[in-house]
């Protein structure tokens, strides 16, 4: 990336983690009542959306401890939210599956988020522009995702 591309992702950058705390922050006033706080419900999404996993998958995806997600599913599990199957590619490593009760929940919460976003004003922003900015943080991701992320540091520049 060139300086001015440097300039603008950085803002960028800045302008997602924004985002991500006003998100996080209205979903807890929004679920405030609810028994499943804000990263059990990104946790059951996880297996509602892309079907049962690990936890060490679920792990993967996000930047957090396995052990963190573990303690997200065991409160699932207590809840009667999500349940352990058997995982045909592994013996130890159960998959994450939503029960019934999970998947009610998961409804219910995306329908009080529904109602939310229906209020929201977006001046000037429309479909388009939201696809838009879909797909250009979904490359953006990508690239965070690929072996060459975070470049490792040269040995001879460090002398």
């Amino acid at each position: 990336m060139d300086d001015r591309e440097i300039e603008a992702f950085y803002d960028l950058t800045l302008a997602v983690r924004r985002l991500f705390h006003k998100l996080g922050h209205g979903f807890g006033q929004l679920h405030g009542e609810s028994e499943i706080s804000i990263g059990m419900r990104a946790v059951l999404e996880s297996v509602i959306d892309g079907g049962p996993q690990t936890v060490p998958q679920m792990a993967r995806v996000r930047p957090v401890t396995r052990q963190h997600i573990q303690s997200l599913v065991n409160a699932l599990l207590e809840g009667g939210f999500v349940e352990y199957r058997d995982n045909p590619g592994h013996k130890r490593s159960k998959l994450v599956a939503a029960t019934p009760r999970g998947e009610t929940a998961f409804a219910a919460m995306r329908a009080v988020e529904t109602r939310a976003f229906r209020a929201l004003t977006l001046p000037d922003v429309g479909a388009r522009d939201l696809q838009t900015a879909n797909r250009v943080l979904r490359r953006i991701i990508a690239a965070f995702d690929s072996e060459d992320w975070p470049p490792r540091p040269n040995k001879e520049r460090e002398s």
